[in-house]
């Protein structure tokens, strides 16, 4: 083949190199005792893949006689480490600095503070301050944020004025929080340097330390489908459902507790009225079509409803269980009011009462 584009390898001796080929990357072994540059390469496939070879130039064995095994060769490997160094105290290298803020200082000539990225930690609307006793002069006061604590510093001394502020920026100073009041805080790709002002012994003694956030806890949940009867609003659990017909009119009307049938993946269903189950008006026997619910159980049913809202995962917190085997067996707090949990099956024992009679 022609002439690939070589690049030397470190630590390779001139002798191996790194053959680029289109948009790949094939080790390279000049044959010892071969000129360097080669004038003759040859593609030879290996099994984890190609390798070049280079020698002076190319020629025909003799006729009958065995091709001459190629010479050993280092395989190409890529150094993975760092080489090893000798032992002793070493210079931790300086991270790479993230540019910075300038937060705009309240008062009617233009000021400002320039802190490094890591200084603010949040820009909040700014709350209402309370005294805090034993506090240096340039302190304003404390306020509670949602990030905990702060001490709010008068922006004075950094060269803004009194006036008022709309904005709280929380700095972090020595694993501190304070406050100060500004305007705006716009970003900055230089690095400024935290100002001296903000780590003073005795201002950091009388911040709050930040507090560590806690992880988020998983709350518990248990999913229900929310449905309607008229304007009773109720629940069941997800697990009790087994599938959500479109709305239809049963065939075959007829009187309680079966208002009719319906056909569902080759079942025939009984189909219950929610609204005459929990003593409201029936949501059959206008004509118009309404949805069904398929409920789960050894006895397959389907109830009618007037609508379906949805699925809803309810913290365990806003459930409240109801003792007994009856229709309701638990209450929801959900959206400001009470919405009953039913069971499923309670719902279709009138079924089994009907057969039994």
């Amino acid at each position: 083949m022609a002439a690939p584009i070589l690049r030397p390898l470190p630590g390779g001796g001139g002798g191996l190199l790194v053959g680029l080929l289109g948009a790949s990357a094939v080790p390279a072994w000049v044959l010892p005792g071969a000129a360097r540059p080669a004038a003759a390469w040859v593609l030879v496939p290996e099994a984890e893949g190609a390798l070049l070879l280079g020698g002076d130039a190319l020629v025909e064995p003799p006729s009958g006689a065995p091709l001459a095994p190629s010479p050993a060769y280092p395989p190409a490997r890529l150094r993975l480490s760092q080489p090893e160094e000798a032992s002793g105290p070493t210079v931790p290298a300086e991270a790479t600095a993230r540019g910075g803020f300038r937060l705009s200082l309240p008062g009617p000539v233009p000021a400002a503070l320039d802190l490094p990225f890591g200084a603010l930690s949040r820009l909040l609307p700014m709350p209402l301050l309370h005294p805090a006793p034993d506090a240096p002069p340039e302190a304003l006061g404390l306020a509670w944020t949602s990030v905990g604590p702060v001490l709010v510093l008068d922006p004075r001394p950094f060269g803004g004025d009194a006036g008022e502020a709309p904005l709280l920026a929380v700095m972090l100073s020595a694993g501190r929080q304070l406050g100060l009041p500004c305007r705006a805080a716009t970003p900055m790709t230089a690095a400024p340097a935290l100002p001296a002002a903000l780590a003073r012994p005795a201002l950091l003694a009388a911040a709050p330390l930040a507090r560590v956030p806690e992880p988020a806890r998983e709350v518990p949940r248990r999913h229900v489908l929310l449905a309607s009867a008229g304007a009773a609003g109720f629940a069941l659990p997800l697990e009790e459902v087994a599938a959500v017909l479109p709305p239809q009119v049963p065939r075959n009307g007829g009187g309680a507790p079966v208002a009719g049938i319906v056909a569902h993946r080759g079942d025939v269903l009984p189909v219950l009225d929610a609204g005459a189950r929990l003593g409201q008006g029936p949501v059959l026997g206008h004509g118009r079509p309404q949805p069904l619910l398929r409920l789960a159980g050894s006895s397959p049913a389907a109830l009618a409803v007037s609508a379906v809202s949805g699925l809803r995962a309810v913290p365990e917190a806003d459930i409240a269980p109801v003792a007994g085997e009856g229709l309701v067996v638990a209450v929801l707090h959900l959206d400001g009011k009470p919405t009953p949990l039913l069971s499923a099956r309670a719902l279709a024992e009138v079924l089994a009462r009907g057969r039994a009679a």
